[in-house]
């Protein structure tokens, strides 16, 4: 009688246990199932690859694959063997699981956009959530604190634009014809996220640091859509200003948390145009040089003067634009379509003497300008609405 009781707990014990390993395995299939639909919906059914090809790719993300390290991660060189194409792969490391949401939606913003002047986006990959399932089961008792998101685009043969015009190593003088079709290509790609997207996208980070370059120098950009991954508190588009220091918006800096607009962008755009024909950023020096009547075209980067043959008032309309472009009251900005007439269209430019009131310096002004930025019932120009990037 003791034997068959003690056989009798045995088994119910065994039973129990086999019951819960099966109850805990068809509970992480269900989970591993919702999970993948939740991915695959929150990216738009963009391609996701295994992290094993990944780090085949780039030799496990070696140091000698790495092409720079960025705001919103690191980016490293590899071939896919899947595609058989060069990639880079953008490694991003999230502190929590939250972060997620605003990853799918920036993947599906990506993957959505399609131009001839964005970068192409092939995919990406979360190393955090395993669809193997017994990783899977297992990854409900050991949860890792960090996980690591990746992005993969084409691989630009020439690198960025920055480095072409400000880095001494650099052997190869970009010339003007060449600069030219890259500013056109920029406003491309940036007139297509602001006017031919629905809805619209802004890019918040245009520098030349951010438009890459093919093996033809065709110029395309990426990291459109990327601010928002920054940190928690970044997740919305009103918010604290995120950017590169000389390229970001003053109304952004000066009123902290403010409603990005297209503006704001186009404001970066301006001063790209400025890098791009005198290889420098402080708009302050050149603008100085047009409200003094000068010859503009004495700010142009020296270099570009030395082979000679050069369109003199080509240069000349494109700093205009830049500093058009750029000028301090939001009001007085052009469009991106405005700004592509006068670059593809040579359409007109205007006195900018005019329109713009000139700051010695933004910091005098900055007390002021806060007290007087617009109410929140304040109207809008169809250009200056407040945006939200898609997701």
């Amino acid at each position: 009688t003791h034997n068959i009781a003690r056989l009798l707990v045995e088994l119910i014990i065994g039973g129990a246990l086999v019951f819960a390993l099966v109850l805990w395995f068809l509970l992480s299939c269900w989970e591993q199932k919702r999970m993948r639909n939740v991915f695959d919906k929150g990216t738009g059914g963009a391609r996701r690859f295994q992290y094993r090809d990944l780090a085949a790719a780039t030799d496990h993300f070696s140091e000698d694959r790495k092409l720079g390290q960025g705001a919103f991660g690191a980016v490293y060189s590899g071939h896919l063997k899947l595609l058989d194409h060069q990639v880079a792969v953008k490694k991003i490391v999230r502190e929590s699981s939250e972060g997620h949401k605003d990853f799918f939606a920036e993947v599906r913003t990506i993957s959505e956009s399609k131009h001839k002047n964005l970068v192409k986006f092939f995919g990406w990959c979360s190393r955090g959530h395993s669809w193997n399932i017994l990783r899977f089961m297992c990854s409900c008792f050991w949860s890792k604190k960090n996980s690591e998101l990746f992005l993969v685009y084409e691989l630009m043969t020439n690198g960025n634009l920055n480095d072409y015009l400000y880095k001494s190593q650099s052997s190869e003088v970009l010339s003007w014809q060449t600069r030219y079709k890259i500013a056109k290509d920029i406003g491309s790609g940036l007139l297509y996220l602001h006017h031919e997207c629905d809805p619209h996208i802004l890019h918040r980070d245009i520098k030349p640091g951010n438009v890459l370059l093919d093996e033809n120098f065709n110029a395309k950009l990426v990291d459109f859509g990327l601010s928002r991954m920054a940190n928690q508190d970044n997740a919305t588009l009103l918010t604290t200003a995120i950017g590169s220091e000389g390229c970001l918006d003053p109304q952004c800096l000066k009123h902290g948390k403010v409603p990005f607009k297209r503006s704001s962008d186009v404001y970066s755009f301006g001063i790209a145009l400025l890098e791009i024909a005198c290889a420098r950023r402080h708009r302050e020096q050149i603008w100085d040089l047009y409200r003094r009547g000068g010859n503009i075209v004495e700010a142009a980067d020296t270099r570009l003067t030395m082979g000679g043959g050069l369109d003199m008032r080509e240069i000349e309309r494109v700093i205009v634009l830049g500093l058009w472009c750029s000028a301090l009251q939001t009001q007085h900005r052009p469009s991106m379509r405005q700004a592509m007439d006068v670059l593809e269209r040579d359409g007109p430019l205007p006195d900018l003497n005019s329109l713009i009131v000139v700051n010695t310096t933004l910091a005098s002004t900055t007390e002021e300008d806060a007290s007087s930025a617009p109410a929140a019932g304040n109207r809008y120009d169809c250009d200056e609405a407040p945006l939200l990037i898609p997701g």
